[in-house]
């Protein structure tokens, strides 16, 4: 028998043969060496030598190095074309380009495409992969544009007894179970232009959201821009921040029939929905950039755009048709 090089056996490698171990397991089959003996001198497991065996005898049952190499290549790619199938099937990766352009992320694709009658259906694993192999090109289709996102910290400060802490908001308000708890907040542009800002408001239940353009700070212009924003709709609570832009909140209880709550002060984490709407316009409105330019028709259409995206947390339902059906407005309200 030839003498062959003995390795320590490793019962944990189950990697690819090189061809050079498959011209020893050849030469090995023919001296009728057992299936562990041949492991052993490779240092494999004996099942990874006995599923090379199994998976790449020829037609006659014969074992040749150069055959089994044809095969695992030929296997290798098609395993290659099932990994690529997005970029193997145009109408496909077309289809996703559509989605992503307009601001669905991965996930609102996987489960718009699952709800729907696509005839394909991927999970967003899938996208992310397939976004990456062509990140260069494709991470400003995502919301953080390949951006880390960095969490906000928590800050408790001192409160003015004048307003009704956030601790005093009913216990179902918490629930999430009626339309009518609304979020607001201000986003800002540049500091230079700080008078160009936009007001946020969302609703606890539906994440369906309002953007209204303003050109001043002062408390009465955010009061009256907020009483008319709701005046149509269910009002119950109002949760905004200590910001001194919510000053008149009297004036807004009045309007509207409903209570106003405040925050702590720098705790952003207690208005949560509200903050992930903010980050949600700043892909229309990028952070750093003058708000001068935005108009109302931009602010409106960037909202129709997010009321209409559907989302994870209500089961791909866009808020636009949840806050329909919760509110029980007409048909045309959730189109």
């Amino acid at each position: 028998m030839e003498a062959f090089v003995v390795q320590k056996p490793d019962k944990k490698c189950f990697t690819q043969l090189a061809q050079s171990e498959r011209e020893i397991i050849r030469r090995m089959l023919a001296q009728k060496c057992h299936v562990r003996e041949i492991a052993r001198v490779l240092g494999k497991h004996k099942s990874t030598i006995w599923r090379e065996l199994r998976r790449n005898l020829n037609a006659g049952g014969q074992y040749y190095e150069v055959h089994a190499q044809a095969i695992v290549r030929r296997r290798r790619l098609v395993a290659r074309r099932d990994f690529l199938f997005i970029e193997n099937d145009l109408m496909l990766s077309d289809y996703l380009d559509r989605l992503l352009k307009i601001g669905f992320s991965p996930e609102q694709v996987a489960g718009y495409m699952s709800r729907s009658n696509h005839p394909r259906k991927v999970s967003y694993r899938t996208v992310y992969r397939w976004v990456h192999r062509l990140w260069q090109r494709r991470k400003a289709w995502l919301r953080f544009s390949g951006k880390p996102r960095v969490p906000y910290g928590a800050k408790k400060n001192s409160w003015d007894a004048n307003k009704r802490h956030i601790s005093e908001r009913p216990r179902i308000v918490e629930r999430r179970r009626r339309v009518g708890d609304w979020e607001a907040d201000l986003v800002h542009g540049t500091q230079d232009d700080s008078r160009h800002c936009l007001l946020t408001l969302n609703d606890r239940a539906t994440g369906f959201c309002i953007i209204r353009k303003l050109t001043a700070l002062d408390s009465g212009t955010v009061a009256h821009a907020i009483t008319r924003a709701l005046h149509s709709l269910p009002v119950r609570t109002i949760t905004c921040d200590n910001g001194f832009e919510f000053g008149r909140h009297k004036r807004i209880e009045r309007a509207l029939g409903c209570r106003v709550y405040f925050t702590d002060t720098n705790s952003p984490e207690q208005r949560g929905s509200n903050e992930n709407l903010n980050g949600l316009i700043r892909q229309f409105f990028p952070k750093g950039q003058s708000l001068a330019h935005v108009t109302q028709l931009d602010a409106t259409e960037a909202a129709a755009r997010l009321n209409g995206r559907p989302r994870k947390r209500y089961d791909f339902v866009a808020p636009r048709r949840l806050f329909a059906e919760m509110a029980g407005k007409s048909p045309f309200f959730a189109r």
